[in-house]
């Protein structure tokens, strides 16, 4: 997995368990069991390099709830985190579009989960 730096050269994120990583990505309109395995891939992808893991499914844990309240959940959690990684198909998804734009005003470090998101940029 590489994981590309807004602003900067790719690069993979340096092993810092106090560093908090939230995952954003498309969710509305996708299979669940699809969408599952997209986040816990990328959950245990970053675990694996030492990182805690704000997984919007996880956080949310609920299907049925509304896209309004989900959200307020989801903006929270990029408020508490250092970096945000987004899946490759983030551009996909109002929702997090609005987490991009959110991190990126708090000046959270944006991740990419590849190359061609990052170059698109």
């Amino acid at each position: 997995m590489n994981l590309i730096m807004n602003n900067e050269k790719p690069t993979t994120m340096k092993k810092n368990k106090k560093q908090s990583v939230f995952i954003s990505g498309k969710i509305s309109g996708e299979k669940i069991a699809d969408c599952t395995m997209k986040f816990g891939a990328a959950q245990k992808e970053l675990e694996a390099q030492g990182y805690e893991v704000l997984n919007p499914l996880s956080l949310v844990n609920d299907w049925e709830t509304p896209w309004e309240k989900a959200m307020d959940i989801t903006i929270k959690a990029v408020e508490e985190c250092n970096a945000i990684y987004m899946l490759s198909d983030w551009r996909k998804s109002p929702g997090a579009k609005l987490e991009y734009k959110h991190a990126n005003y708090l000046g959270r470090m944006i991740l990419y989960q590849d190359e061609k998101e990052y170059a698109c940029l």
